[in-house]
């Protein structure tokens, strides 16, 4: 029975997911963190639509497991992450990575071989942090699931039962890894592109040369997909960008976000992983690389920029 539950990040979706979480089930949801990160979480809270909660976080709990897990972080952030929840995780703790990209079940399930690690993703949300405030209208679909040739085991209902009672839509599907694999396309078709072009998702419709890019950036995908028997096909390029030119018009993708405000992306699970498998697998990649060229070159350039003025201040 899933009674104690964890949420290991504070960025927009952990704290989207988190504030319905706390308000079902209060001191039974807690935050993840130590060190500098805990004290300021247990000092703060977290603003919500401009509303402050309190929260348990998780060094109050004195060692104590948690039955779920639900990881809330940049992939880059993933390695450390795995360490710091190690005090939290029982043999029969649920760990959920809801991470951007294809590779983190993958790393969970090697780094914690005998727990049980779901495939899953948020879709359609619009969280987005301002500084310290969150704000979400649309919490999304929490998608969860194991891939098409594994067994389907009742734990995975009852996870999907703990999102919907805190008012939060999830569904379990079948398929995982396909689904895993369509929302990485979406990422690379809108993230990369927009941070290439600085457009919001209201020219992704106007404007012929984005979604030329986008085709074009996701198509080596499929064609990758192709070698590892994913299930993707040309008609998931042409929803891919349906779904893209009707997004909110005004929101600007996370990537963006994150080339503004000076901060590392991930780019490296996005066209880096491309590459990667482009390589192992012996397709072609040109776009890929030329968008994970520049875009890292320009996450260098604005962190160096960003370097230079705290040290003259």
């Amino acid at each position: 029975m899933i009674r104690h539950i964890g949420i290991a990040g504070a960025g927009a979706v952990g704290c989207s997911l988190g504030s319905k979480l706390y308000e079902k089930y209060g001191d039974d949801f807690c935050f993840i963190a130590y060190g500098e990160r805990a004290e300021r979480l247990k000092k703060n809270g977290v603003i919500v639509n401009n509303k402050k909660i309190m929260p348990n976080v998780y060094s109050d709990y004195d060692g104590k497991g948690l039955d779920l897990i639900i990881l809330c972080i940049k992939n880059y952030s993933l390695e450390k992450v795995l360490q710091d929840i190690a005090p939290a995780v029982t043999p029969s703790t649920i760990i959920l990575p809801l991470l951007n990209g294809i590779s983190a079940v993958d790393t969970v399930r090697k780094a914690y071989p005998n727990n049980a690690v779901p495939y899953g993703i948020v879709m359609r949300t619009d969280a987005n942090r301002i500084q310290q405030n969150v704000t979400v209208s649309v919490r999304g679909e929490v998608q969860i699931g194991f891939a098409k040739d594994e067994e389907l085991p009742d734990f995975i209902y009852e996870v999907r039962d703990i999102f919907v009672a805190a008012g939060i839509d999830s569904n379990v599907y079948h398929n995982m890894r396909y689904m895993l694999w369509r929302k990485w396309m979406i990422n690379i078709g809108s993230n990369q592109v927009s941070v290439l072009t600085g457009a919001k998702f209201k020219y992704f419709g106007a404007f012929e040369e984005i979604i030329i890019l986008v085709r074009d950036a996701i198509r080596e995908i499929v064609e990758v997909s192709y070698k590892l028997n994913i299930g993707l096909t040309e008609k998931d390029i042409d929803d891919i960008v349906q779904i893209l030119i009707n997004y909110p018009p005004e929101k600007k993708t996370s990537m963006l976000q994150d080339i503004e405000a000076r901060r590392q992306t991930e780019i490296d699970c996005f066209a880096g992983t491309v590459i990667k498998l482009g390589q192992e697998y012996g397709v072609p990649t040109p776009v890929n690389r030329i968008l994970y060229y520049a875009i890292k070159a320009k996450e260098k350039v604005g962190i160096a920029e960003l370097e230079e003025v705290s040290c003259t201040e």
